[in-house]
């Protein structure tokens, strides 16, 4: 047996093989059960209340299901930040070709929305290692950090220079503009409407997502 090549190994006794259990591949199949769980099951639930408090706390983003939305690149290496058991969800997750097929930026999902490394809502920006270090420290992450209900409007750009630890507006006002030209017109007037009405800042985790899965494509040998 141990002459035979490992796939072979894996295969079913039908198929020639000898019908093992690839213990690898029961891992992540246990582990993208477990991510079904986290996107589509209840929020109430007590295993979703403490995932997603896990994942908030990661390296000061302040995400939770939006981590899986980013660009792979946009997955920080260093994951010791977060418990084993989450480390594992999100290497898994990278083993996939994924993308949403319509964008959270539909109703009060739309203030969740990531503002680094979210392929559909491009800051260009954002992309500076050096702006994404102080958006972070500045707690500004997602579009609905850029609203201030009290003005009824947009950060103004002083402000959020301020937050920012700048002493020049032109960073802020990119960051302000990039978002407001990345936003589709019906999502505009759907932040007009909310900061016309003086709602508070939504601290819900967005709905469902609708994600497709597949598997990356294959480097040419």
């Amino acid at each position: 047996m141990h002459w035979a090549p490992v796939g072979v190994l894996h295969l079913p006794l039908k198929e020639g093989g000898q019908g093992l259990k690839c213990l690898y591949t029961q891992v992540r199949v246990f582990r993208l059960q477990a991510l079904q769980r986290l996107f589509y099951s209840a929020r109430s639930s007590a295993w979703s209340i403490l995932a997603h408090a896990f994942l908030r706390r990661f390296q000061g983003l302040r995400y939770d299901r939006q981590l899986f939305y980013l660009y792979p690149r946009g997955f920080p290496r260093d994951l010791s930040g977060l418990p084993v058991f989450y480390q594992d969800l999100l290497r898994t997750w990278k083993l996939f070709l994924t993308t949403r097929s319509v964008a959270a930026t539909v109703g009060a999902d739309l203030f969740m929305e990531p503002l680094l490394h979210n392929p559909q809502l491009r800051v260009q920006v954002a992309e500076s290692r050096s702006v994404r270090q102080r958006l972070v420290l500045a707690e500004v992450t997602r579009v609905g950090d850029l609203l201030d209900y009290d003005r009824r409007d947009w950060l103004d750009p002083l402000t959020l220079a301020r937050r920012m630890g700048l002493s020049s507006l032109c960073t802020p006002r990119r960051v302000l503009q990039e978002v407001k030209a990345a936003l589709t017109p019906a999502a505009r007037a759907y932040v007009s409407r909310a900061l016309c009405e003086g709602a508070p800042r939504p601290f819900l985790t967005p709905g469902p997502p609708d994600l497709s899965i597949g598997p990356p494509p294959r480097r040419s040998q």
